[in-house]
């Protein structure tokens, strides 16, 4: 049986699956969302559901969970999922056996959506602290700017964030401001939206594994002197998170000085 999508390093050992034993045609992809997970099993039949009744849930829109190196099962449940729950086209599942990064999912997810040949490509983190359709509205935004990448901002509901969580976020903004200045405000936010063109610009030499490759992304942009618009977005902090931030933010420092390394100087 043949894997529904392959990976384009030979060294990236994975394996793609969905509803595989389906045959029927399908219209052609206007948007592919990349959905990183890492042990997410216990939150994603929440997910599914938040999916199912989103304005993502449409025939031109396909949904690829990558899953990365996850040890709780959370690709079986994702394909059982999947095929269980009413979707508009089949959700798509990619496994790399061992764990990588969220950086290395998100592009797995991206060079393997690209072989779909979409109009334009997205990520959303697993847990769903942004609504879905937030992806509508980028697409909206950047169709009517021209741009090439649209980024969200994060409104946050301060009461409802831990405080570690926004003393780490502030102190790593200030940082990356100084260090590798992508301006943008917000370069983590997990909702970022692409033209196909720039997806493949961005993606195909990005190195960084860990959570800093938002960073790589931006600057990467900056590069190839892509737009990017920002577009603010309404963010819920959503419990469960195995992330140390502390430690997590000493990791991003680390990773974002070797981005300036690599890529010397932003560009003006």
């Amino acid at each position: 049986m043949n894997p529904l999508v392959t990976h384009r390093a030979p060294s990236e050992v994975s394996e793609a699956s969905g509803a595989l034993f389906e045959a029927r045609r399908v219209q052609p992809i206007t948007m592919s969302v990349v959905i990183p997970m890492f042990n997410e099993a216990q939150r994603l039949a929440s997910t599914f559901a938040a999916l199912a009744a989103s304005p993502l849930n449409r025939p031109d829109v396909q949904l690829l969970f990558v899953d990365d190196g996850s040890s709780d099962g959370s690709s079986e449940v994702a394909l059982a999922l999947s095929q269980s729950m009413p979707f508009a086209r089949r959700v798509d599942v990619s496994v790399d056996r061992q764990n990588r990064g969220k950086g290395s999912a998100v592009r797995r997810g991206m060079l393997v959506a690209l072989d779909q040949k979409p109009d334009y490509l997205a990520f959303l983190d697993a847990d769903l602290s942004l609504d879905p359709a937030v992806l509508d509205q980028a697409l909206e935004l950047l169709r009517a700017e021209s741009a090439s990448v649209v980024v969200g901002n994060r409104v946050v509901d301060r009461a409802h964030q831990p405080r570690i969580r926004r003393a780490v976020s502030l102190v790593f903004k200030g940082l990356t401001a100084r260090l590798a200045p992508t301006g943008v405000a917000d370069t983590q936010c997990a909702c970022k939206l692409f033209t196909s063109e720039a997806a493949e610009r961005i993606f195909e030499p990005m190195q960084t594994d860990g959570f800093a490759f938002d960073v790589e992304i931006l600057l990467r942009a900056r590069r190839e002197r892509l737009l990017v618009k920002e577009m603010d977005v309404n963010w819920c902090h959503t419990d469960g998170s195995r992330v140390n931030p502390a430690l997590e933010a000493f990791r991003m420092t680390r990773d974002v000085l070797q981005i300036r390394r690599r890529l010397g100087r932003p560009v003006s």
